[in-house]
């Protein structure tokens, strides 16, 4: 039996009141991870790749002529 299986069994075993105590604390702990997480930035899973030159004028440049 693995260790999650003897916890949850365990948790069975205790009485209604004990059980409600250690699912509020779970669900306290599940919230407080959950806001961490949130709170911390997103890392790239590679490195971008260096950026491409472009010959000639800046591509923005080229968009306004077309508009016009």
């Amino acid at each position: 039996m693995s260790t999650i299986e003897e916890i949850v069994q365990a948790i069975k075993e205790l009485p209604p009141e004990q059980r409600d105590e250690v699912r509020r604390q779970l669900v306290a702990l599940w919230n407080s991870r959950k806001s961490e997480s949130q709170k911390l930035p997103m890392k790239r899973a590679r490195p971008r790749r260096p950026p491409i030159k472009i010959k000639g004028k800046p591509l923005s440049e080229t968009v306004v002529e077309d508009r016009r």
